[in-house]
């Protein structure tokens, strides 16, 4: 057995198929030295011991192990090498012993010279077996230790971090017990097995259990001694003698650790021990293994991973496969891995210039030769490659491989280098090198800049072959006054800056910008900065009309459409023959020599302008002055001629711009420019006025010279009121003049006109008749008027006249000085007079004013005059027939002389400064009827519309609405679910804002039409009752309003899903089963749902009502009646029935009542619970009854026997009668339960006797413990009083409590307060705290709610309201579409929708949509100013209210996506009516309708967009089927899609 789990031996075919293994035996044997203990009696010289022996008189011996064990010398050495057998060779039993005393910790140890395999351990005690031990081993020659075992007397006291719930898995570590006790006291044995046979071990060969086998160590370690317990009371050495360690024998079971690769096992080397028996250390191995324990491969044999033998697969180590250029090798898993476990070794020192896993490639700078074998030691050649050109300083491939494209002896270029051995550059490169890792260095050639694109450069120098613009080492550059390198021809562009505007013909290499000059721009210079120009040649000119000298006259010219401009500036200078003019020069730009040219006309005819140059130039430098005095005289005469004038126009200076840079010298550049300058005859357009349109190349010579000469261009200057813009003419700089300005800087009026400024000026238009000339005054615009006219313009008669030409004299009948000078209308009538001739009085007055008639005007009487404080009139008239004067009075009063006030008016008129106003009704009453307010105090006495109140303010009681604006309507409440108390005569009161019903409890809705969430039985007086559904059952907690089902589960039914489902019954919680009642016999197929009982019909009977009723007779179905006799006999049998079994109730009920009483007597009442207390105290007056009780039970039992012996006297007479049948049994089975009866009651082991002996007993029983029984009622009275304290505190606490939280309770109890409180219940059994008038934390918390929901309905209202003040803007359009088509057109198209919208509410009456629908079609369009105001008005007050502004923009972008979906939608139809042509009729009406909804959808898309695009944050657009309205900030814009009417009201 204790081999059973051990390795097997060598198997029977040795080593060559599977593992083997060595013999296993004691591992001491031969080991002697290697054993140790720590503690061993008498090593230091002889000491005494005793043993526990009751047996044996000699019981104290002596120890001396100074010298080693022998028979005959030294008989006392007990030294641990004793262990090793059992008897020495004389028979003589020997052991070990430690040292006594009390040595507690002690241990052996065994080393051991190599790894072995550990079985299992024998030790035999000679005295009691230790209290506490442990095995322990080492695999490592002692340097780490791990258990293997602990052994213990009590685990749990002495290890109690080890397990000791038995053994698991087979590498446990546990604590066993028992061979731990203190029998035997010797002889005990202690056995331990390494693999337990208990364990079923899967692969004893797998290294998790070698690994528990492996050892170089072992160790066990006594932690506790047994003892008698004397030695804890005493602790004398005679006592502690005869505790101690010994051991008879020492077994350690092994065998050679070999890995299964060895069959026996030799001597380790060192040790010379050859003792039989000896299992010895190093193994003798097979399968190409080697090492002590045959732990690895031999030499050369490691192309496989060493590995323990198993019993089928010795895993021997194979031989390495080196190719014969190497004897040595490794093994190499990560080799084996990748080979798929294949092969792992890997050759080392490779020779024959080899290299590999196998010795099987070429090293670097050799390769492979294909015309020798792997084996070849010249299998490997060297390389012929140029180090300085290949990689690696030559290496060429070592082998040939197509899929990796290698060529044995190949060599490897570098990046840039190509050849054979790799010894030149590849095209692009240069500069073969060896220390460049590249091997050449790239031409880096600008492939935009060179020539050829296969050789860009020299190999050697690697200098780059540029184009013909193109510079550079690598012609990566321009050459000067070029730019834009690129792949052209010539590689780069010249620059071509403008030679005026740039300072020269350099630019920026990538750009091609040139260095511009101030204000201009463009690449080339060429263009003017905006707000800048270019100056004409003849820029610098000079106006004659403002020089100094003999000018006779400024001839000022004005512009006719038709004639052609021929002069500069205001005119000509009209100078004199023989006369001179003197120009003054002071802003010369630039040196050079400058043409002088003189512009003129003759007097004679001023349709073409000459000139005249000087002979010569002449040198003008800046920042001097000069002036030119130049006088003209005929040519040819001597003296001057008195009448001869000619017209100067202006002095003209011409740059000789021959001398510019650009134009001197003989480069072809300035050749060309001056042939081109004389060629587009860019100088002779100077010249003449008007100036031709320049040629394009005029215009840009022209430029050039300009930012010479200005270095620059020049601003435009442009004056901000004379001028459209900022910006000027390219050349020339003229500025875009306002109406009649005139000037380059648009800075001056034209001749004709006046008053400059941001409007430009003005024409004079002086009158032809009355001024002399055509010229104003430049600033006021006066004309000079000839004498008798007047005015700006001359147009006008002198004061108090009119008519011009022709003036009269004003008639104003005295009262007027002036007149109107067109129409003779008299200004400024006085004496209160008015009328086109003053002929009239103004209004406030009356009387004839016309001259002659001898009357004035006087002030009306209304009541008082004009102007003060009591005037209620607009005017009066005299009635000649009364001789009365009629006032008529202002809107609001009334009466001849307007003293009172008018219907619909309040006020006190008659008294001065009293006023009539408007009776305050809201528009609610008949404004013409007199008795619609009261006329003094204004109070409203006739409210109209359904409204009410002091100011018809509010609607009437019924109805609801909005009263302000004629809205109120009857209340829609449903009387079924409204409040009693709100309603009379089948009306109902509701909200008057709101409209809301009251409803009754539960019930909601508008009108109170429906139950509320969860609640059914809608029209009872106490409102909707909770559905009650079953929320484990049933799919909600909804249910149907009118019937209360709830929607069940499957499984389930009844009302609240708390039953069966239909045709079952039982609980549903338990068991559900089927009625089955009979279809024959019963009147339902639904069956009680708690018994099961089906509801039969009559003559049916049973459960499932499949039997035949009691009084029928037959087989079911077929049942009849039984006799009318039946009834009578069955009734009297019933009711002997039933009487006996009230007997039988009456007699068990009164035994379980006397035999519970019995119980509780003799129960010990010091046993009682504490909360029995109340019940222990009322036991002695139940004891006391208890007598009473007994007592009363006899005389009962003696009138039950009277009952049963009557009862019995009429059954015999019963019997008598002749009775039988069913009838028959029946009475037998009374006999018998009377018999019954009579047994329980008389008799020895009747209930009765028994109760009369428990009676005694208890009478007994309760004389002797009635002392006791007094006293442990007094101590549970005190012990109550205690409670009822306590109690008494709690309740303060309580009242305090309630008081916190629902007031004060009166008089401290439940009824007497409103409040409640704790424990306050109502008459319904509902906990009653806090209400109305109490002042608690739960009617402050009621309060606080009811206010929330007060705000939560005021919101609702103003939502409402806001939402029908949303609809009024709608209105506008209806009215003017109502005016402009009849009823029937717009019907369908318009009112409808409006009604539908202005009745949204759910269940309106007819009543109120056909009055709506009447005040929409009494509506008629405003036809005057005042109305039109007026709705104007009530439209702004509209919209101040409208809210959702972002919603409705929303909305309006969807209208639009709708319209653009029309317009596709409208082409389409087009589209497709253009295909039809066999019906031409039908194509042109369709073409005909498609273009009117084009043309409609265009018209609402543009409307649309407009609308959008200017009300990005519109305030609220309204959408109806025909008609939409976009309500803006400043404005309304309603349009109809029917009558397509837009009407856009501004509100600014």
């Amino acid at each position: 057995a204790v081999l059973s789990s051990c390795p097997a031996l060598s198997s029977p075919h040795g080593c060559t198929e599977g593992s083997c293994y060595p013999a296993t035996g004691n591992l001491l044997i031969g080991r002697a030295v290697n054993l140790s203990a720590t503690s061993t009696c008498g090593l230091n010289g002889p000491e005494h011991y005793c043993i526990v022996s009751h047996l044996q008189s000699d019981k104290c011996f002596q120890c001396n192990s100074q010298h080693p064990y022998d028979p005959l010398r030294h008989r006392n050495s007990h030294r641990v090498e004793n262990v090793i057998s059992l008897m020495d060779d004389e028979k003589n039993i020997t052991w070990w012993q430690s040292v006594n005393g009390g040595w507690m910790s002690v241990s052996i140890r065994l080393n051991l010279e190599a790894e072995f395999h550990f079985t299992h351990l024998i030790m035999k005690f000679k005295t009691f077996r230790p209290a506490a031990m442990l095995i322990e081993r080492s695999a490592d020659f002692g340097r780490t230790w791990r258990p293997y075992r602990y052994f213990a007397y009590n685990c749990t006291k002495t290890f109690p971090s080890i397990p000791a719930n038995g053994l698991h898995h087979i590498n446990d570590v546990i604590c066993e017990e028992r061979y731990s006790d203190i029998e035997p006291s010797t002889e005990g044995e202690v056995i331990y097995k390494v693999l337990d046979p208990a364990i079923h071990v899967k692969d004893p060969y797998s290294l998790d259990i070698q690994e528990l086998l492996r050892i170089t160590n072992l160790r066990i370690n006594f932690t506790k001694l047994h003892t008698l317990g004397d030695d804890l009371l005493d602790r004398r050495s005679d006592v502690l003698q005869k505790y101690y360690y010994a051991i008879h024998e020492l077994v350690v079971r092994g065998s050679c650790f070999c890995y299964g690769h060895a069959s026996e096992c030799a001597p380790v080397p060192g040790v010379h021990n050859r003792e039989s028996g000896m299992i010895h250390g190093r193994c003798v191995c097979k399968h190409n293994t080697e090492g002590l324990n045959c732990e690895r491969c031999r030499d050369f044999h490691n192309d496989l991973p060493w590995r323990p033998a198993e019993a089928n697969n010795p895993h021997t180590c194979r031989e390495c496969n080196c190719n014969g250029h190497s004897s040595q090798c490794h093994f190499d898993m990560a080799v084996y891995l990748a080979t798929g476990n294949v092969s792992g070794g890997v050759c080392d020192d490779c020779l024959h210039n080899t290299m590999g896993r196998k010795c099987e490639m070429c090293k670097p700078f050799y390769f492979q030769d294909l015309s020798r074998g792997i084996r070849d030691p010249r299998v490997c050649a060297a390389c012929d490659c140029d180090p300085v050109g290949s990689l690696e300083g030559g290496v060429c491939d070592s082998h040939t491989d197509p899929d990796m494209g290698m060529i044995a002896g190949q060599c490897r270029c570098k990046v840039n280098v190509k050849g054979t051995r790799c010894d030149y550059c590849k095209e692009g490169y240069y500069g073969l090198s060896q220390n460049d890792p590249l091997g050449c260095q790239p031409c880096n050639c600008d492939p935009r800049g060179i020539i050829m694109m296969g050789a860009p450069c020299d190999q050697i120098s690697g200098d780059c072959s540029c184009k013909r613009y193109v510079t550079g080492r690598y012609c990566n550059q321009c050459l000067p006054e070029y730019w834009g390198l690129s792949n052209d021809l010539a590689g780069c562009r010249p620059c071509d800056c403008d030679f005026g505007g740039a300072y020269n013909n350099r630019c920026m290499v990538e750009s091609g910008q040139c260095d511009c000059r101030r204000h201009l721009i463009g690449r080339q210079c060429s263009e003017v900065q905006p707000g800048y120009f270019c100056a004409p040649l003849d820029y610098y000119k000079y106006e004659a009309e403002d020089a100094t000298g003999l000018i006779l006259q400024v001839v000022l010219m004005a512009e006719i459409p038709s004639h052609m401009v021929t002069w500069t500036g205001p005119g000509f200078a009209r100078v004199k023959d023989g006369a001179g003019l003197v120009f003054t020069i002071d802003n010369i730009p630039y040196a050079m020599e400058y043409d002088i040219m003189i512009r003129y006309e003759p007097e004679v005819c001023v349709c073409v302008c000459v000139y005249i140059q000087m002979p010569r130039p002449f040198c003008f430098e800046p920042s001097n002055r000069y002036v030119v005095a130049i006088r003209f005289q005929r040519h040819g005469v001597s003296h001057r001629h008195l009448t001869a004038f000619i017209l100067i126009d202006s002095l003209v200076l011409i740059p000789k711009y021959t001398e510019l840079p650009g134009f001197q010298g003989n480069e072809p550049e300035a050749e060309h420019r001056r042939e081109e300058m004389i060629r587009y005859m860019c100088l002779d357009s100077f010249m003449i006025t008007p100036m031709p349109a320049l040629a394009e190349m005029c215009s840009k010579l022209i430029c050039s010279i300009s930012a010479i000469i200005h270095d620059g261009a020049l601003s435009c200057q442009c004056d901000p009121q004379g001028s459209l813009s900022a910006e000027c003419d390219r050349v020339g700089g003229q500025c875009r003049c306002k109406p009649n300005v005139i000037g380059r800087r648009c800075d001056q009026c034209a001749p004709g006109t006046y008053g400059f400024g941001p409007q430009g000026c003005t024409a004079c238009d002086c009158h032809p008749e009355g001024s002399l000339s055509h010229q104003c005054d430049p600033v006021t615009g006066q004309c000079q008027c000839r004498q008798g006219a007047t005015g700006r313009q001359c147009s006008e008669c002198q004061p108090g006249q009119w008519g011009f030409p022709s003036c009269s004299p004003c008639q104003c009948n005295g009262h007027a000085e002036s007149c109107d000078p067109h129409t003779g209308e008299c200004r400024d009538c006085r004496d209160y007079t008015a009328g086109h001739l003053c002929e009239r009085c103004v209004n406030g007055f009356f009387g004839n004013p016309v001259l002659g008639s001898g009357e004035h005007c006087r002030p009306c009487p209304c009541p008082g005059n004009p102007g003060s404080d009591h005037f209620n009139g607009y005017s009066c008239h005299a009635d000649h027939s009364s001789n009365q004067i009629i006032c008529n009075c202002r809107e609001g009063y009334a009466g001849p002389r307007c003293d009172q006030c008018a219907p619909g008016y309040y006020g006190n008129p008659e008294q001065s400064g009293g006023q009539c106003h408007p009776c305050e009704c809201h528009g609610n009453i008949d404004t013409q009827d007199p008795g619609s307010c009261d006329p003094r105090t204004g109070q409203c006495l006739k409210c109209l519309y359904n409204t009410d109140g002091p100011s018809c303010a509010h609607c009437k009681h019924g109805y609801y609405g909005n009263a302000l604006a004629q809205d109120c309507r009857r209340c829609t409440c449903v009387t079924a679910g409204t409040i009693q108390s709100a309603c009379s005569d089948g009306e109902c009161h509701c909200d008057r804002l709101t409209g809301a019903c009251p409803c009754r409890e539960n019930v909601v809705g508008h009108n109170c039409d429906q139950c509320a969430p969860n609640h059914w039985n809608y029209g009872q007086d106490r409102g909707c009752e909770p559905c009650g559904c079953d929320l484990q059952h049933a799919m909600g907690t909804h249910c149907n309003m009118f019937s209360g089902q709830c929607h069940c589960r499957p499984g389930f039914g009844g009302r609240q899903c708390s039953e069966c489902e239909q045709f079952h019954w039982g609980d549903p919680r338990v068991q559900c089963e089927e009625c089955n009642c009979h279809p024959l016999g019963s009147e339902t197929a639904q069956c009680d749902r708690v018994t099961g009982a089906c509801e039969c019909r009559e003559g049916a009977a049973g459960q499932r009502c499949d039997e035949c009723a009691r009084g029928f007779t037959g087989v079911f179905p077929k049942c009849v009646q039984c006799h009318p006799c039946f009834e009578l006999w069955d009734d009297a049998v019933c009711q002997i029935k039933r009487d006996l079994e009230h007997i039988q109730n009456t007699i068990f009920n009164k035994f379980d009542n006397y035999e519970y009483t019995v119980h509780r007597t003799q129960t010990p009442r010091s046993h009682a619970p504490p909360h029995s207390i109340f019940l222990t105290v009322q036991s002695a007056t139940q004891d006391r009854e208890l007598r009473r009780t007994l007592s009363d039970l006899e005389g009962d039992l003696q009138a039950v026997n009277f009952t049963v012996a009557q009862k019995r006297r009429q059954l015999e007479n019963y019997l008598s009668s002749g009775f039988a049948g069913s009838e028959l049994s029946q009475i037998s089975d009374s006999i018998e339960a009377e018999e019954k009866c009579n047994a329980s009651v008389f008799g020895p082991s009747s209930p009765v006797e028994q109760s009369r002996q428990t009676r005694t007993q208890t009478e007994d029983l309760l004389n002797a413990r009635r002392d006791k029984f007094l006293r442990t009622v007094a101590a549970q009275k005190k012990s109550l009083e205690e409670l009822q304290h306590k109690a008494h505190d709690l309740d303060k606490k309580v009242h305090h409590l309630s008081h916190k939280v629902g007031s004060v309770i009166a008089n401290g109890s439940c009824p007497d307060s409103p409040c409640g409180g704790a424990g306050c219940l109502d008459d319904e059994g509902n906990r009653v705290c806090g209400g109305e008038g109490c002042n608690g934390t739960v009617s402050a918390s009621l309060a606080a709610l009811n206010r929330a929901r007060d705000v939560t309905d005021n919101l609702t209202a103003a939502s409402e309201d806001l939402q029908r003040m949303a609809r009024k803007p709608i209105l506008v359009t209806m009215i003017y579409c109502k005016s402009k088509y009849p009823f029937n057109q717009l019907l369908s198209a318009f009112w409808m929708p409006f009604l539908l919208v202005c009745c949204p509410e759910e269940g309106a009456d007819p009543e109120s949509i056909e009055k709506v629908a009447q005040h929409v079609l009494s509506i008629t369009l405003p036809v005057n100013r005042t109305s039109m105001d007026k709705l104007v008005k009530q439209i702004k007050e509209s919209l101040s209210n409208l809210t959702d502004v972002e919603g409705i923009f929303n909305q309006t972008s969807q209208q639009l996506s709708k319209a653009r979906d029309l317009l596709d939608r409208a082409k389409d139809a087009k589209r497709r009516a253009e295909g039809v042509k066999e019906t031409a009729n039908s194509t042109k009406q369709a073409l005909d309708v498609s273009e009117k909804a084009i043309e409609k959808a265009k018209k609402a898309l543009e409307d649309a967009v407009n609308n959008l695009n200017r009300t990005r944050n519109a305030t609220v657009v309204v959408r109806y089927p025909d008609c939409f309205c976009m309500c803006m900030y400043t404005s309304v814009i309603c349009k109809c899609v029917v009558c397509q009417v837009t009407v856009v009201i501004n509100l600014s």
